[in-house]
């Protein structure tokens, strides 16, 4: 079987060869040798013999801001600052520069005061969704020539209220801010949703067969209630018009899932990827296998910090026992979310080996 064919007979719990492990190599990539990287990470996939699965391939649909918004952003001493100024308010956010981690987080929500949610709802209100393909067929032209592709389904990345969790509030003052003017908040929540289907819509008619968003699904955000209420409710949109065209939905979820794997299953998710063992998520493979049986496709399963930790002589029967854990119904091994810096090329070859090595 090719890569294409065997990740795609696993995610539809159909015969194999053997079985598909299509490693996430976020964080990681950056950390290995020059050589590697310039060689691209097909070659690597080459190299190690594992199945490429292009997680959050580009997205089919762009979003187009009204004219008058603006965007100003100056940067300097480890600190990003950048201004959305509209006709109807301005809203202000802030990043700070992490060199250990080499990467940007977020240390000033634009969204602060009940104003500050309006003008985002103009917006969102005064934002219009097209289909573009440009950079999707750039895709398939290079590393999504093999393996399978599972695009970026919606230009913002994942679900409205997700978005406010994480990009434009924060879990804690969204909670506030539920409380002290829920209208608002729902109002633009509600937009945000519309914009979203709008999307969802035109990407249900390019090329993919499946699709991701970067949820990062955790109770560690929200509680079931509100899951069911904000995400899964929009999600379930998704699926819905997703199905109609013969495509399917695979959830991001790297946190704590335990009380989430059965909702996402009831809205429609076909696949969750990325679901964690603890330390790092809350539930194990057997265990949301045993909740979603046969129903749902599992991708990952080898714990980041396991993989960073194990000996490669502690790491074999560890990813044995993931194998079988996973049995029972779609899976896809894989190390799950992002890879912690450190884990050697030589771990990589040889989880590959032991899953090239093991028929279902």
């Amino acid at each position: 079987m090719t890569s294409h064919d065997r990740i795609l007979a696993a995610m539809q719990g159909k015969p194999v060869d053997h079985i598909p492990f299509c490693p996430f190599l976020a964080y990681v990539w950056e950390y290995f040798p020059k050589d590697v990287q310039d060689k691209g990470e097909l070659e690597f996939h080459h190299r190690i013999g594992s199945d490429p699965l292009w997680r959050g391939a580009p997205c089919p649909v762009k979003n187009i801001n009204h004219p008058d918004l603006e965007w100003r952003e100056k940067s300097g001493n480890g600190r990003t600052e950048a201004d959305v100024i509209t006709p109807v308010g301005k809203l202000h956010m802030a990043w700070a520069k992490s060199e250990s981690g080499n990467t940007n987080f977020l240390i000033e929500h634009p969204l602060k005061t009940e104003k500050d949610y309006k003008v985002q709802l103009w917006i969102e209100e005064n934002t219009t969704m097209v289909a573009d393909l440009t950079h999707v067929n750039k895709h398939f032209a290079g590393n999504g020539r093999e393996g399978l592709s599972i695009g970026t389904l919606i230009p913002r990345g994942k679900s409205a209220f997700q978005t406010m969790v994480e990009h434009l509030v924060g879990t804690e003052e969204l909670a506030y801010a539920l409380t002290d003017f829920p209208d608002t908040v729902e109002a633009l929540w509600k937009t945000m949703v519309a914009r979203d289907i709008e999307a969802v819509k035109l990407a249900a008619q390019s090329p993919y067969l499946y699709f991701i968003s970067w949820e990062d699904s955790s109770t560690q955000n929200y509680s079931p209630a509100q899951y069911d209420a904000y995400i899964g409710s929009e999600i379930g949109e998704w699926c819905r018009i997703l199905k109609e065209h013969g495509k399917h939905y695979s959830q991001h979820a790297c946190g704590h899932v335990a009380a989430l794997v059965g909702r996402m299953r009831d809205h429609g998710v076909h696949s969750v990827e990325s679901i964690s063992p603890p330390p790092t998520g809350n539930m194990s493979i057997r265990e949301a296998r045993n909740v979603v049986g046969s129903s749902m496709g599992i991708i990952g399963g080898i714990e980041p910090t396991q993989f960073l930790r194990l000996s490669e002589a502690e790491l074999k029967p560890y990813v044995k026992t993931v194998i079988q854990d996973g049995a029972g119904g779609p899976f896809v091994l894989a190390n799950s979310d992002s890879c912690p810096p450190g884990v050697s090329i030589s771990k990589f070859e040889l989880v590959a080996e032991i899953a090239r090595n093991t028929r279902p």
